[in-house]
């Protein structure tokens, strides 16, 4: 989803809509969305056996490779290795 496209459904203008925004929220829209993108994809690689390229078009990264750009930056590690480490903490948890 874009700024433009959330402004419009709330009947602003981007300037206004991305003001009133981090006002509200207290971040950017744009750096909200890529948050909620990047948890969807976390809930997706706990929760599926979707495939990488999957989990990326599902949270809106558009390519798997985005995808594993973000997780790098944003969790340190490779959406695989996320998959991973909570399927490894889930079992000894068990």
């Amino acid at each position: 989803m874009s700024i433009d496209a959330l402004a419009g459904m709330a009947l602003m203008s981007q300037r206004n809509f991305t003001r009133r925004f981090r006002e509200v929220v207290g971040t950017s829209a744009q750096r909200w969305i890529a948050s909620e993108r990047l948890r969807l994809a976390q809930r997706l690689l706990e929760t599926t056996e979707l495939a990488i390229d999957q989990v990326a078009e599902a949270a809106g990264f558009g390519t798997s490779l985005t995808l594993r750009q973000r997780f790098a930056e944003d969790v340190g590690m490779s959406p695989s290795a996320s998959r991973r480490s909570f399927r490894q903490a889930s079992a000894q948890a068990a």
